[in-house]
């Protein structure tokens, strides 16, 4: 029980406007300029000389006017004369020094399933098992892996005392948008981003709680410490601890200061569903006709194939029961993730079946290597045509070049941008959609009446629900119709208050302190770096922050911390005023939004890319555009009605309509003479 409880902890601890979705002529990204020799865009997201940029170029400063050498990407916030500046010495032979460098097929029109070969100049980037990126200078107390103090030299303030003084619990919907933001964008998080934890220290297994729920008299030093005040309520469970990230440190990797190792490739491919390792995903397939293995339901659909032994990874106590397989083990953290990448299995199945139908002479390997192909592509099309432009807003997404074009291919990928995870987006700015989750989950019916609602906590790890009845379609439903929490300040005590239930013993887990404690576990320097990084001032005392937040939250941060130049970026982060037509404030959507520029243009796979050897030809790009959130809902549930623009509550503005009525899938251009 001990182990399971390990695993439960260590895979929640590795979470971490008026748009108008329709797409039009005008949304079509703006013209850029050419560089001479290589294709480049001419401005970036920052606007400072301290950025990380992990390219490491062949050629020298003299070439620097016709190349452009900033690595970030979003144009109106750059001053073009101010240079980047170029990788530290020690840090220029990152991939070869600590990783491996694979072997690549120059050829191989497919991805490799670990994102290796992505970059063929720099075939480490973005490939799982491999070291994070920065895109600002890491900030430990010494200058090599020591979480950062106070400038004072004091303790930084609690996470725990911040998470219940500032991010208390207040019921605040979104009007617009529903709980699909929230799960698709987690969706994503999942697929680019997976924190490795420390495992043993010099004297066996990390331990940083003990079996009694009280914290260590010596916390190991491979442990993060949360404090609990002594003004809190008592609590068996008084431990919160959790293990430190697997860093460069840790692989025999001399690097200072250190990098985080991640388990999951840094593009968006689906990883959740197909694995990051070869060992996981050939277990999760059949070798027949390119299909995934799956099992059928009480109902007589098809669910994810059940682990060998649930009780090894998830919250029950017997082997048999349901405890699914897939890509991430993260799948059966809450219901409606499982619901998502249940529909992403039916969805492959489906491919597999119509592409053997055309080709009936395809085998195995070429039918499921042609099904993920087309759903990566889907994939990708509906997180940046309709999740990216909800998050950080439509009129951003247009002007910084994140939006599909409509017509034609795209020929900007860029071989010098490393798409690679950056720690400020997956340790900070993207974590701040957990405040956007609800404390219950809704199951809605046909009629959209809700018929029942469940507390996330009671299902931590907990799938079966899923099978029972009607239940993925009435999860679905909820997702289409349950408002979400809006994102702010404000987080449910469902993922900071409750403990995991799992029997014979409790654990409690705060997410929000964890997120909190993980930057500061990841190096990130404080907020008044990124006020710099993305083009504000340097607040020189707090009352300077008034510019990007509400005067109350100011004075909420000068009582918490010593010194401005003290605040945790994610703490400050959440509390700015979002930007208009955006979930998300100024420093959020600035380094959010450079990530999702990395992730499109640094992936030499990204669908609408052309003359490349994977690129599709332009009658199956036309189709794959045709993709949406709604046809894939249609296609892989038995639910009659959606609305049109899927992460929008329905209303007199976006009714819902007939699945029948929703332009369908035509995979006749994949037909082969």
């Amino acid at each position: 029980m001990e182990r399971v409880t390990f695993l439960l902890v260590l895979l929640l601890v590795s979470l971490s406007c008026d748009c108008d979705n329709s797409q039009n002529e005008s949304d079509e990204p703006k013209a850029y300029t050419y560089g001479t020799q290589i294709k480049r865009f001419r401005n970036g997201i920052v606007k400072t000389n301290n950025i990380q940029g992990e390219e490491t170029r062949d050629f020298t400063m003299s070439d620097e006017p016709v190349l452009d050498p900033y690595p970030s990407k979003i144009p109106y916030l750059m001053d073009p004369s101010k240079s980047i500046g170029f990788l530290q010495p020690q840090e220029i032979g990152l991939a070869d020094q600590c990783f491996p460098r694979p072997q690549c097929d120059f050829f191989n029109m497919y991805r490799t399933i670990d994102g290796s070969c992505n970059n063929l100049l720099y075939p480490t980037w973005g490939q799982t098992n491999t070291a994070n990126t920065r895109i600002i200078q890491a900030n430990y107390s010494d200058g090599y892996s020591q979480p950062r103090k106070a400038v004072s030299g004091h303790e930084l303030p609690d996470v725990r005392k911040i998470r219940k003084t500032i991010f208390k619990d207040i019921d605040k919907t979104s009007p617009k948008h529903n709980l699909f933001v929230m799960q698709y964008a987690q969706i994503i998080t999942h697929d680019t981003a997976s924190t490795l934890i420390k495992e043993k220290g010099p004297y066996g297994p990390v331990k940083c709680c003990n079996d009694d729920g009280s914290t260590p008299e010596i916390l190991p030093k491979e442990c993060l410490q949360i404090r609990i005040p002594h003004d809190e309520p008592q609590s068996k469970y008084r431990c919160l601890s959790i293990p430190r990230s697997l860093d460069t440190s840790d692989k025999g990797c001399d690097i200072k200061p250190v990098r985080q190792i991640f388990g999951a490739s840094s593009f968006i491919d689906a990883s959740v569903l197909y694995g990051t390792d070869y060992e996981t995903s050939r277990s999760i397939r059949t070798f027949k006709y390119g299909k995934l293995r799956w099992q059928l339901g009480p109902n007589g659909k098809s669910f994810l194939p059940n682990v060998k032994k649930a009780t090894a990874l998830c919250n029950v106590t017997q082997d048999n029961t349901v405890c699914y397989l897939s890509g991430d083990p993260r799948i059966n953290m809450q219901p409606e993730m499982t619901v998502v990448i249940t529909s992403l299995l039916r969805l492959h199945n489906y491919l597999c079946d119509e592409l053997s139908r055309l080709n009936p002479n395809w085998d195995d390997e070429r039918i499921y290597q042609e099904a993920r192909r087309i759903l990566i592509a889907m994939h990708q099309h509906i997180t940046y045509n309709e999740l990216v432009p909800i998050i950080l807003g439509r009129d951003f997404a247009r002007e910084n070049y994140l939006l599909p074009m409509t017509n034609g291919f795209d020929d900007r990928y860029d071989q010098y941008l490393n798409p690679t995870t950056t720690t400020s987006f997956t340790s900070a700015a993207y974590r701040s959609m957990h405040s956007s989750i609800r404390g219950f989950i809704e199951l809605v019916s046909e009629a959209r009446k809700i018929t029942s609602r469940i507390r996330i906590s009671d299902f931590f790890f907990k799938p079966d629900i899923v099978q029972r009845q009607d239940n993925y379609d009435s999860f679905t439903r909820g997702l289409l119709t349950q408002h979400a929490q809006e994102v702010d300040q404000y987080f449910t005590e469902e993922i900071s208050e409750s403990a995991i239930r799992i029997p014979e013993r409790h654990q409690r887990v705060d997410l929000v302190s964890i997120d909190m404690a993980r930057g500061r576990d990841y190096g990130e320097p404080p907020y008044n770096k990124f006020r710099k990084l993305c083009g504000l001032s340097e607040a020189k005392t707090f009352d300077s922050l008034i510019d990007q937040m509400d005067k109350k939250h100011v004075e909420a941060l000068s009582k918490m911390y010593e010194h401005v130049d003290d605040i945790d970026y994610y703490v400050a982060g959440l509390l700015e005023k979002s930007k208009p037509g955006s979930l998300l404030g100024h420093t959020f959507q600035c380094v959010v939004g450079e990530m999702f520029f990395r992730f499109k243009y640094g992936d030499r796979y990204y669908y609408e890319f052309g003359n490349q050897i994977g690129s599709f030809k332009l009658e199956q790009l036309n189709e794959i555009r045709k993709t949406t959130l709604a046809l894939v809902v249609c296609l892989t549930s038995d639910i009659y009605s959606v609305q049109r623009n899927m992460f929008e509550i329905p209303s007199s503005r976006n009714p819902l309509v007939t699945c029948n009525s929703i332009p369908k899938l035509d995979l006749s251009a994949w037909k082969e003479d």
